[in-house]
């Protein structure tokens, strides 16, 4: 098994938006209130700061970034097709890493937030592994569908500013 990460590619966007977990397909219709995934995958990576690629024996598997809008707070998003689950403890260890560089190359960063489907369960198990605090989901988005809201704080011993 060959497992990557690298930075999005032309044809990655439409793979994945014709392959999504289908815990993703009904995130992103509860939040948007449509089944254009592709567009809305190429609206996040243009809004964000920066985009990382999951690749698993070759094909796109995992999509997540991180846009940060204020000096304190940034949100992060992520969707995944099925084939994450093979690749499960490289990409939390990878993933990992990636929030890591994300809070050292931000000094003033101190929290990344968004909020998932309440019924995303691999999505916050991903979450948690990573240090997140996942809340109680309350109604959201255009069909009023339970999300979740979450935090990750900055880690104690990653670097701050002064």
């Amino acid at each position: 098994m060959q497992y990557v990460i690298r930075e999005v590619r032309e044809g990655d966007l439409p793979y994945l938006a014709a392959n999504l977990r289908s815990a993703d397909t009904k995130e992103l219709i509860a939040t948007y209130g449509n089944t254009q995934f592709l567009e809305g995958l190429q609206r996040s990576v243009a809004l964000s700061d920066e985009t990382r690629l999951c690749e698993g024996d070759g094909f796109p598997m995992v999509l997540w970034g991180i846009i940060q809008f204020s000096p304190k707070v940034a949100a992060i998003w992520c969707c995944a097709t099925p084939n994450v689950v093979k690749f499960r403890r490289p990409f939390v260890q990878e993933s990992r890493a990636v929030l890591q560089r994300w809070f050292d190359e931000r000094p003033t960063l101190q929290s990344m937030i968004n909020f998932s489907h309440a019924e995303n369960v691999l999505h916050h198990k991903w979450l948690r592994s990573c240090g997140a605090t996942v809340f109680p989901s309350v109604p959201n988005g255009p069909l009023g569908e339970p999300f979740s809201p979450f935090v990750i704080r900055r880690p104690p011993l990653c670097a701050t500013s002064v």
